[in-house]
């Protein structure tokens, strides 16, 4: 039992910590999609940073735009 207590009491800061490292690289990515010039560029960026499908539909290119949507919606 205290073999258990113990696997937990590491186990479990190292996932929250795996998480908010996640969670802060994941606002990185956004982040830096504001500096692409190009609009349609910018567009599939930001979509796949959100993973957020409906900013696929900003993109004018129709071949980003499929390309945009079948990767964010995996």
């Amino acid at each position: 039992m205290k073999t258990i207590f113990t696997f937990l009491a590491i186990l479990l800061p190292l996932v929250a910590v795996t998480m908010w490292a996640a969670e802060r690289a994941h606002a990185t990515d956004a982040g830096s999609c504001y500096a692409v010039a190009d609009a349609d560029a910018r567009a599939y960026c930001l979509a796949k940073a959100h993973v957020d499908p409906s900013r696929c539909y900003a993109i004018q290119r129709a071949d980003l735009r499929s390309m945009c949507l079948a990767e964010v919606r995996r």
